[in-house]
């Protein structure tokens, strides 16, 4: 009895003990939980700066130029059409090949026209006859009609059989010329010189002035690039380049061109044509410039970019056009000061050139805008800026130097830790 009692007295003082340590280490285990949890922050404060690809502002000698969008256009294009009817025999060129004016192309079955050219032929000789004859009437009717022999009525006949027969001898003669015109037309030439096309007729057709294209020819050297430039920029051209002379000319106005593939033209043009009236529609005026094309890389048809400046550059600051952003303020870019913290800065911009944009005031020389990673940085935060490498370009027949910005900038650097971090 004393031993059931003495056991049930143990058990009820062990509970108390065994309560409190599961106390105890519910408190420790809630401590260390707060421990990590106040660990985060510290984290997230202490991650480095984040990454971001800059350029610098670079000063470059460019002209002034304003570009537009324009289009080649053949000096010379000739549609040529067969101009009298017959079978096609021979084609006397390969397509697309260059032929020098004077080269046989078409050749049409001549046979009647050659018969043509026999009978107009003896009609003439026909006809000289007539005339030899009326023209001894006359020399002997006059003679007897001195005499007295014949009657004036039958003077005047012969006079006038004459001049009937002269006059059948010029209708003839225009017969055969017309003929022999007809026989050339047989034999179809280049009237200049050039590249054909695509021939529209093969042998064996049969063709006709109502056939319509049988080939295309253009001149490609020199060829034309005609584009429309508002009236506004046309009288500031004019002024910047008269000089208080009375008249512009026109051969001042220098014009390059950038190819489709963002290249420019080696060769420089020159205007030589200015319309004489502005658009209704459209409130331009249509400039026409002309190119050597020595290597025949322009063909007509070419959509190509006008860059219409003048020879003398002045000093520009210029920088990527990646790093240019715009708001309802207004244009900004994002500014890396030499302490690494981040600077808003309102600009000015001007003209484009080439993936870069000129900045009239609100940058120096030297100063460094991000063209990577803006989207990771705002006012005021310290960052880690690494100068984006960058190709040199053709800037105005001037190489642009690789530190001038970033016109196509690489991938941004993968996100470090405490980049993850802070998005968390």
């Amino acid at each position: 009895m004393r031993q059931t009692v003495s056991k049930r007295l143990r058990g009820s003082l062990l509970w108390p003990r065994a309560f409190a340590a599961g106390v105890a280490a519910i408190v420790a285990v809630s401590a260390l939980f707060l421990v990590a949890c106040d660990s985060g922050p510290k984290q997230a404060v202490e991650a480095p700066p984040p990454g971001v690809l800059v350029a610098k502002v670079a000063r470059r000698q460019i002209s002034e130029t304003s570009e537009y969008v324009g289009q080649t256009v053949a000096v010379n294009d000739v549609s040529l059409r067969a101009q009298v009817s017959g079978y096609l025999l021979e084609r006397r060129f390969d397509e697309g090949q260059d032929v020098e004016q004077g080269a046989e192309l078409f050749l049409i079955d001549p046979a009647l026209y050659g018969a043509g050219v026999a009978a107009a032929d003896g009609a003439v000789a026909e006809a000289k006859a007539a005339v030899s004859r009326a023209d001894k009437d006359v020399k002997r009717y006059r003679t007897l009609g001195e005499k007295n022999s014949v009657s004036q009525q039958q003077v005047d006949s012969a006079e006038s059989e004459l001049l009937q027969a002269s006059a059948k001898l010029k209708t003839a003669e225009a017969q055969l010329l017309k003929a022999q015109i007809d026989l050339s037309h047989t034999i179809i030439t280049a009237p200049i010189s050039g590249r054909v096309g695509r021939a529209a007729a093969s042998v064996g057709d049969l063709v006709s002035p109502q056939t319509g294209e049988l080939v295309r020819l253009v001149e490609l050297d020199p060829i034309y690039a005609n584009f429309s430039v508002s009236e506004r920029d046309v009288i500031a051209a004019k002024r910047r380049y008269q000089a208080g002379t009375a008249e512009v000319e026109m051969d001042k106005f220098e014009v390059r061109l950038r190819l489709p593939d963002g290249s420019l033209y080696e060769h420089v043009g020159r205007v030589d044509f200015i319309d004489n009236v502005v658009d209704r529609k459209t409130g331009t005026i249509v400039l026409r410039a002309r190119f050597d094309n020595p290597q025949k890389l322009l063909v007509p048809g070419l959509y190509v970019s006008t860059l219409l400046g003048q020879e003398e550059t002045t000093d520009k600051l210029i920088i990527p056009q990646s790093a240019v952003q715009e708001d309802q303020a207004g244009v900004f870019v994002m500014v890396v000061a030499p302490d690494s913290k981040v600077e808003l800065r309102r600009i000015a911009t001007g003209e484009a050139y080439s993936g870069d944009l000129v900045v009239n005031s609100g940058l120096e020389p030297d100063e460094q805008v991000i063209v990577e990673g803006i989207q990771k940085v705002r006012p005021g935060l310290v960052v880690d800026a690494k100068l984006a490498p960058r190709p040199s370009m053709q800037q105005g027949g001037e190489a642009v130097d690789g530190d001038a910005g970033a016109g196509e900038a690489p991938a941004p650097p993968p996100p470090s830790a405490g980049d993850d971090a802070k998005e968390r």
